[in-house]
């Protein structure tokens, strides 16, 4: 979101003409990331344990809520799998002795199901078709349960160390698969065909799966100098594509000192042309994955002529996945970004 804000400012600079200040931008996000907003939001109810809130949307938008555990990947399917057995698990026994105590007899389909005993099957048919509306009344309840457990089941794989070192063999194919895939989109510029955003994105999911970097914004690996290998942040993209008034874009890097604070975004292009942006950066004080920024310089170069922007803007980001040379990162208007470590 650094990167997007920052460029966006430069944009409106360079469209209004040199030494034009640009209006003020802030990091909300527009109606074109609406389904963000919702994922969003379903999640921060979950973590807030709301769940009166949290039913009563899911229920509404069940599909989003779907979304957010096949986004999860191997972690979200474990989770989903868990809760549906405890679920009938507890169900079916429950139901039984319902029927007893309603009945006063035991429930033995073989026997209502025998002969033309017309009542039994009826009988039968009845329980039948009242469970699956019990399931279905339930499904938004079950899929919360889904998502609550995901995290606590991606942190028990991130931390798994599987036999022969297969989780690093993992991890590293993964990683691989992810940056061939990203060099050949050209970091985002060219949008992937349905076969390689399948393989992109089970890719980045699995391997978020197979975070080995427990409360990652606290790590002291997120500090360091990363560049951008792939991001679907489209105003990044567009500067990566069509450079700085004639200057081509050479590389996007990050400088992050957690310790310090301190959070620097460059574009650079050619011919000592930069966009640079630079923020404060602090880790949540609730969840380990999350940081927050906020800029407070911004200027952009473009030959020998140097000049400031407002610097206007916060925000958080999240980090789906940390080790010593790669992260997996989303902002809070959905955008991802892969960067790899060069310092």
């Amino acid at each position: 979101a650094a990167f997007a804000v920052a460029v966006a400012v430069a944009a409106t600079a360079i469209r209004g003409g040199i030494g034009v200040r640009a209006p003020a931008l802030s990091l909300r996000a527009t109606p074109a990331v609406s389904m963000g907003e919702a994922d969003a939001s379903l999640m921060e109810l979950a973590r807030r344990r709301d769940f009166q809130s949290f039913v009563a949307q899911a229920r509404d938008e069940p599909s989003s809520v779907l979304q957010l555990v096949k986004d999860a990947g191997v972690a979200g399917a474990i989770s989903y799998t868990a809760v549906e057995l405890t679920f009938f698990a507890v169900a079916l026994p429950v139901g039984y002795v319902a029927w007893h105590a309603s009945t006063g007899e035991w429930l033995q389909p073989l026997l209502l199901l025998r002969g033309d005993d017309v009542e039994g099957k009826a009988r039968l048919l009845g329980l039948l078709l009242s469970y699956v509306v019990l399931l279905k009344t339930l499904f938004p309840v079950r899929l919360g349960s889904t998502l609550l457990l995901t995290p606590y089941t991606q942190r028990l794989l991130g931390g798994l160390t599987l036999p022969s070192g297969r989780g690093a063999a993992a991890r590293g194919s993964l990683k691989a698969e992810i940056r061939s895939l990203a060099a050949s989109s050209r970091g985002g510029v060219l949008p992937f065909d349905a076969a390689q955003q399948q393989r992109f994105d089970a890719a980045l999911a699995e391997l978020s799966a197979l975070n080995p970097t427990p409360e990652p914004a606290r790590s002291p690996l997120f500090s360091g100098t990363w560049e951008c290998v792939w991001t679907t942040e489209s105003e990044l993209n567009f500067a990566v594509d069509k450079g700085l008034l004639g200057l081509p874009w050479r590389r996007t890097y990050q400088t992050i000192d957690v310790p310090r604070g301190t959070l620097t975004n460059v574009i650079e292009f050619e011919e000592g042309g930069f966009l640079r942006v630079g923020s404060t950066i602090s880790p949540d004080a609730e969840r380990g994955e999350r940081f927050s920024f906020s800029f407070d310089s911004c200027a952009v170069r473009w030959r020998s002529l140097e000049l400031p922007l407002p610097p206007v803007g916060r925000g958080w980001g999240e980090l789906l996945y940390l080790d010593d040379e790669l992260r997996v990162q989303r902002d809070v208007r959905g955008d991802l970004l892969v960067a790899t470590r060069v310092g």
